[in-house]
């Protein structure tokens, strides 16, 4: 190839990564609202996809989610009737003028004009507002299906099917006609039973979305003891269970959060219950999945409470063991289903740096490490894990006590002969002495 015919190529090169490089769009500095990573999806896509509704960009035109979006439309021509509106310009006007700052939340540009973005927005926010507003009473034909209502609940707390918080506020205050009234007490129908009295203690609506304030709502009361930071992994559930360590069901008493374990001085870890159902899956993913793209000096803790209980389930027997201790409460199937989704929630999770469970790893595993607990250990492991090596060990026991037994008396007849032959012997010759003095 020629030089010049070199330069040609190289101008081309150069002109083709020149424009390649501008009409890459520029990447939002701080997003909040991202796709959900290939290594978390992978796990299970089907637990970040809505089932019945699209909230925001992400999902927005899917077929089997278009029958809500007239129910978006019917919300917001019920609510301009309660207010004797006859147009949406007030809310129309409020949303464009934070337009820019709404996308710059999401993670990738979205593939709307102003007009399709701000009519998603509006939409979806009025629907989200009011379907928490009428909820308590069940005041909408929606809530006739128990169904729909479990359905929306779910998809209102996907990370892809979010919107801005701040929408969701602006469209709470156009609406409102109770100056009492307060977003944050709407989104009780979201959060665990544990956090609602938490709502009553929220200042400010300081989270990036729906999805943000519920999880900060639910982990509100907690306040991990973690002074270690480099810790070992703990043993199965099972296994601590055989070195002498027992578990306990932590009674709410209003004061504990469901994130809070403790290892006693009693020796007992104390677990709030769980209650895994058909949504728990979808539910801690999502949750796993908002933690996954907070600052790596962030908390992270529903991802580390998921890996404490990967830690404890190995095995379908480790589940069946917590499940007797009143640890979990199985709504889902048998222990082995329970076991499969823990160990799958468990698998490709990033722990906090500073992980909330530190202090109880490293007394659970400083009790382990004691000789005599892992005499104990072995014992029970070897012994007295089932019926059978149990009545076995009590037999050979048994035999040998018998056999011992056997070998004192033969001893002790064996000296009582050779004493009472000494006797005799000693006789005789007493005997013969007599007789010679004679």
């Amino acid at each position: 190839m020629s030089k010049m015919s070199e330069e040609i190529g190289d101008d081309e090169l150069t002109v083709s990564i020149d424009k390649m490089l501008h009409n890459l769009s520029p990447k939002p500095e701080n997003p909040s609202i991202y796709r959900v990573n290939d290594l978390l999806r992978n796990e299970n896509e089907h637990s970040y996809d809505p089932r019945i509704i699209s909230i925001g960009p992400y999902h927005r035109g899917k077929q089997h989610l278009n029958k809500m979006e007239r129910e978006k439309k019917r919300y917001l021509k019920l609510l301009l009737a309660s207010s004797n509106e006859s147009s949406v310009d007030r809310y129309v006007k409020k949303i464009k003028g934070f337009e820019d700052r709404a996308r710059k939340c999401y993670s990738e540009p979205i593939a709307l004009g102003q007009d399709e973005f701000v009519q998603m927005l509006l939409l979806d926010g009025v629907f989200i507002v009011q379907f928490l507003r009428k909820y308590e009473k069940f005041d909408d034909a929606i809530f006739k299906f128990e169904h729909v209502t479990r359905h929306v609940l779910h998809d209102l707390l996907l990370f892809e099917n979010q919107i801005p918080l701040f929408v969701l506020d602006e469209v709470f205050n156009l609406s409102r006609t109770n100056a009492q009234e307060k977003f944050g007490e709407l989104v009780w129908p979201l959060v665990l039973p544990s956090a609602v009295p938490a709502l009553a203690s929220l200042q400010d609506l300081d989270s990036h979305h729906l999805l943000g304030l519920v999880h900060r709502l639910n982990c509100f009361t907690f306040s991990p003891d973690n002074n270690f930071h480099h810790v070992e992994n703990i043993n199965s559930a099972s296994e601590l269970k055989e070195a002498g360590i027992r578990f306990d069901n932590c009674k709410d008493d209003g004061n504990i959060s469901w994130l809070d374990i403790r290892f006693n001085k009693y020796k007992k870890i104390c677990v709030p219950t769980l209650d895994i159902s058909d949504v728990t899956e979808s539910w801690f993913r999502n949750m796993i999945a908002y933690e996954y793209y907070l600052p790596c000096d962030h908390p992270k803790y529903v991802t580390d409470y998921t890996f404490f209980l990967h830690c404890l389930v190995h095995a379908p027997r480790d589940a069946q063991l917590l499940r007797r201790y009143g640890i979990i409460s199985n709504w889902l199937g048998g222990d082995e289903m329970v076991y499969h989704l823990i160990n799958q929630l468990g698998t490709n999770v990033l722990t906090s740096e500073k992980f909330s469970y530190s202090d109880v790893f490293c007394h659970v595993n400083r009790h382990c490490k004691r000789r005599r607990y892992r005499w104990i250990a072995i014992l029970r492991r070897d012994y007295f894990d089932s019926p059978w090596k149990l009545i076995s060990l009590v037999a050979g026991i048994v035999i040998l006590a018998v056999g011992i037994v056997q070998v004192v008396f033969a001893i002790l007849s064996y000296r009582k002969q050779r004493y009472e032959k000494a006797q005799v012997i000693f006789a005789r010759k007493a005997s013969k002495a007599i007789g010679v003095v004679s």
